[in-house]
């Protein structure tokens, strides 16, 4: 009876994953996560057709030994190392679209606002004179951002909402992604409720010195990060929720931050906190007239908690 070796196909993949992330590391504008969140099943595709190739030369060729690399396993390092290749050609020139708005606060007293964005670089920070001053660049491909504002008695209702225009697949490094750059300067004058949704890509969030009263982040995949340092004038009640990736968050040293933090398939790493119960806390915990409550949950990835030293 002839021997019948094991796959390793399973092994091809793997490899092929580990050069992927290595080539990231060492190019920052490759994002291995946004890339693998998006194309995961070309996984499944190649181990399939891997499998059906031995089979049908099994079943054409019963008696014949098998070889060292099988026909399948050979498909399969051809189609992760073009697969590789491509991700990491250069950018490639695409027509792209510039947009700026600036919006006033009217007569709000506070403020909710939304930003929802697909994928792509997302950065937030302050310096809005106003309540917004955005500069958007996006990928013609994808739909025209929609800015939306309403003044309902004293509160207003800033949404900022893109759908996902894509027709077809971008190859290149971050898959059209990184095409979509969002700069948005939004104002501290007035208190602010504070809800973001990232579906892929990177985002840069100054988020402490704006005059956030709650926080929600919800990042599906790619990697986040969180800037909460700075000098707080009301309590803070903020919620992150990680998808596929990693986010980072650094926190105020003067402030006092009590985190639940649960992982899923992921890690949470609280640096330098003090582990009390279910929660970790600063030392300025009980001591602050403000308090951060932070709840952080990973789905598949890390979030790390830095505190100001």
């Amino acid at each position: 009876m002839a021997y019948r070796r094991g796959s390793i196909v399973g092994a091809v993949v793997l490899i092929g994953l580990g050069v992927l992330f290595l080539y990231s590391n060492s190019h920052p504008n490759v994002d291995a996560w946004y890339i693998l969140s998006r194309y995961w099943p070309l996984l499944l595709i190649v181990s399939g057709l891997g499998k059906l190739w031995d089979y049908y030369s099994a079943q054409k060729n019963p008696g014949q030994n098998w070889r060292l690399v099988s026909g399948g396993e050979i498909a399969a390092i051809v189609i992760i190392v073009l697969f590789i290749a491509i991700v990491a050609r250069p950018h490639s020139s695409r027509p792209m679209a510039h947009q700026h708005e600036s919006i006033d606060y009217g007569q709000a007293k506070s403020v909710n606002a939304t930003i929802q964005m697909p994928e792509g670089e997302l950065q937030i920070s302050d310096g809005a004179t106003q309540l917004l001053d955005a500069d958007l660049e996006y990928n013609r491909s994808l739909d025209t951002p929609n800015f939306s504002y309403d003044v309902d008695g004293e509160e207003g209702e800033l949404t900022i909402r893109q759908e996902n225009g894509h027709n077809n697949i971008h190859f290149a490094p971050g898959f059209g992604g990184h095409d979509n750059k969002w700069n948005i300067r939004l104002g501290k004058n007035l208190p602010m409720e504070l809800k973001i949704e990232m579906g892929a890509g990177r985002g840069n969030l100054q988020l402490g010195d704006l005059n956030l009263t709650k926080l929600d982040l919800q990042i599906g995949a790619g990697s986040v990060t969180a800037d909460l340092r700075g000098n707080w004038k009301n309590d803070l009640d903020a919620h992150i929720q990680g998808g596929v990736g990693s986010a980072t968050i650094y926190l105020p040293k003067n402030v006092g931050v009590e985190v639940h933090a649960r992982g899923g398939l992921g890690s949470v790493n609280a640096h330098g906190m003090e582990k009390d119960g279910d929660r970790y806390v600063n030392q300025a915990y009980g001591k602050s007239s403000n308090t951060i409550e932070l709840n952080v949950e990973s789905g598949i990835g890390s979030i790390e908690l830095i505190p100001e030293m």
